[in-house]
């Protein structure tokens, strides 16, 4: 949930509760070695912390959106074609 919205619903305790993990998720980040990584692996340990991606990309200055295509092209293999076959060199 971002911040925004964490400010407008629930009690007051469960809205101050909210800021103040998210804080210390942040700090927990800062504090280790995960601070030079790249995005995706800030955010990768943001949700190990268990933050999703919206609320991460809220405090990395990013998208959910661009968090979640760095995570898909992440899985994809490095070498994987485009869907095109290399012809074969043939000897003469």
């Amino acid at each position: 949930m971002p911040i925004e919205n964490a400010m407008g619903t629930g009690p007051a305790w469960e809205r101050v509760a909210t800021i103040i993990g998210r804080s210390l998720a942040f700090l927990c980040m800062q504090s280790t070695s995960a601070k030079e990584g790249t995005l995706l692996q800030k955010a990768d340990f943001l949700k190990g912390l268990g933050l999703d991606y919206d609320d991460s990309a809220q405090m990395l200055g990013s998208t959910p959106a661009s968090l979640k295509e760095l995570a898909r092209q992440a899985k994809k293999p490095k070498g994987a074609g485009r869907g095109k076959q290399r012809k074969a060199k043939g000897r003469k």
